[in-house]
């Protein structure tokens, strides 16, 4: 593994910081404080390539390595952690489409959804359990050229903003995990609806609903692959999503990290900068080390990632070090900020409640530890 950064992803970098730090970062707050979907946010972000970056070129992608995307991934969150959880959750739905859909539909679908014209949402989980994918309760029954489609979808990131969702539901209901199908369903279809919106801590910007299918016919040939290939397919899909949610740790550590050693510079106790005393220095250093740790271990599981090995174990190692180091970060950004810490007009206070869910989404972090140890053991 070459650890020096290429050109293309230098320039990559250099190219979505400015943009983060120009369009981004200056909407962040507003977006929070109102709920508020950046619609204009997706439409930049597709204009810029950025909805396909690490896909061929063929399917409308950029043709970029999966390090560029993590890369784009943790300057997107730095500047705006909502708009990067919307971005991790298109790749997550057009990722099902890349990695079992025919060319017809890869050409149909796939294609706006990498050029910046379309934008996904991933269909997984359900109120009655998320990592628990056996238990989902929707279900697709064959009528003639349609299933139809019944059930709940719940925590869907970009739900209703989405053009289009790929959706899992169960198509034999006697064969557990075997009997869970994928489908690809377009925002406007006749039963598909969607409840109230849902009133998060953090990220809000990332708005997420509930999926509602009552009757929904969706035709046969939206069936990704073979009836029964949706678990194998959707659990691919979160492996590598799972690195996603590493690079947004990173950018948001990153973010944490410069804005408690500008707070340390600028303000003055006792008559001296803060930085000075020796306490918070090492309070920074130990925040540097475990950030610089995380952007390798989740570079690494995205070069595996590029070389199409089995990434399960990696990409849980990644999520799991990388969240739970940003935990530590963030608290010690709002640490160094003392009082102004807790108070919304420093960004530390919104990092604090956005990175609580780096440790819950795409598997918690106990869920990342039995991913692990079942490579242990087995």
């Amino acid at each position: 593994m070459n650890f020096d950064y290429t050109d293309e992803q230098e320039s990559i970098r250099k190219m979505v910081k400015n943009y983060a730090k120009e369009v981004l970062a200056p909407r962040a707050k507003q977006l929070d404080e109102n709920n508020e979907f950046p619609t204009e946010h997706v439409q930049s972000m597709g204009e810029l390539g950025l909805l396909g970056i690490a896909y061929p070129e063929s399917v409308g992608g950029v043709g970029a390595d999966s390090v560029t995307e993590a890369i784009a991934v943790e300057e997107i969150t730095y500047g705006c952690a909502a708009t990067g959880s919307i971005l991790t959750a298109h790749y997550l739905g057009i990722d099902g489409l890349f990695l079992g859909g025919s060319e017809e539909q890869k050409q149909k679908y796939l294609v706006p959804g990498c050029n910046g014209e379309k934008l996904f949402a991933f269909g997984l989980t359900e109120p009655v359990g998320g990592t628990d994918v056996g238990s989902m309760k929707t279900t697709a029954v064959r009528d003639g050229d349609y299933y139809v489609l019944n059930g709940m979808k719940h925590f869907i990131t970009n739900g209703r903003y989405a053009d289009t969702i790929v959706v899992y539901a169960k198509t034999n209901t006697s064969q557990g995990n075997k009997g869970i199908s994928a489908f690809i369903v377009e925002n406007g279809t006749d039963g598909l609806s969607f409840g109230a919106g849902d009133d998060k801590m953090g990220i809000r910007g990332a708005r997420t609903d509930e999926v509602i299918f009552e009757d929904c016919y969706v035709p046969v040939e939206n069936r990704i692959g073979e009836e029964g290939d949706g678990f194998k397919l959707a659990m691919q899909v979160v492996d590598r999503g799972r690195i996603g949610i590493a690079a947004m740790a990173v950018g948001l550590s990153q973010a944490a990290l410069d804005a408690a050693v500008q707070y340390a510079n600028e303000r003055s106790t006792f008559g001296k900068p803060i930085a000075q005393y020796q306490g918070l220095q090492w309070m920074l250093a130990e925040m540097k080390a475990e950030l610089e740790v995380s952007r390798i271990y989740t570079y690494y599981a995205a070069f595996l990632k590029d070389k199409g090995k089995r990434i399960s174990q990696e990409a849980a190692i990644a999520k799991l070090m990388t969240s739970e180091a940003s935990q530590r970060i963030v608290h010690k950004a709002v640490q160094i900020h003392g009082g102004f810490g807790y108070m919304k007009e420093f960004p530390v206070e919104r990092f604090y409640r956005d990175q609580r869910i780096l440790e819950i989404f795409e598997g918690t972090s106990q869920i990342q530890k039995i991913v692990i140890a079942s490579h242990l053991l087995n």
